[in-house]
């Protein structure tokens, strides 16, 4: 009987622990992260404001000159999608970057609504 009732916890414990199992992300996006900054420039005509963001993550996929997706932090999105043609769009991409790399990717917009896009190999994770 004793055994009987220790098979029966046993099994309700586990059954109850599936389904934060389940809802567990991915190793990825739980090592990637996301910081935002902001910059003010003084110049001689003016200052100038630069906001970006800034994402550590593993490409999941890459279509050069096309699309760039790379793994973020978070519950409902697991990746960050980049489209590479959009205008006004400065697009610099390190010529070894290709799927399963980790990658920091800077995205900056000026006050005039310019955005530069930064790729690079991730010295923050190794490429294991």
């Amino acid at each position: 009987m004793k055994t009987l009732l220790t098979i029966a916890c046993t099994s309700g414990l586990l059954l109850a622990g599936l389904p934060a199992i389940a809802q567990t992300p991915r190793q990825d996006s739980r090592q990637s992260t996301q910081e935002d900054k902001e910059q003010t420039t003084q110049t001689n005509n003016g200052t100038t404001k630069t906001k970006a963001d800034i994402y550590y993550g593993k490409v999941e996929s890459y279509d050069p000159g096309k699309t760039l997706k790379v793994s973020v932090p978070g519950k409902l999105e697991n990746t960050k999608s980049f489209d590479l043609t959009e205008r006004d769009q400065t697009v610099d991409i390190a010529s070894n970057v290709k799927v399963g790399d980790w990658v920091r990717v800077e995205q900056k917009k000026d006050d005039n609504g310019h955005t530069t896009l930064t790729v690079k190999e991730s010295k923050k994770h190794s490429n294991s």
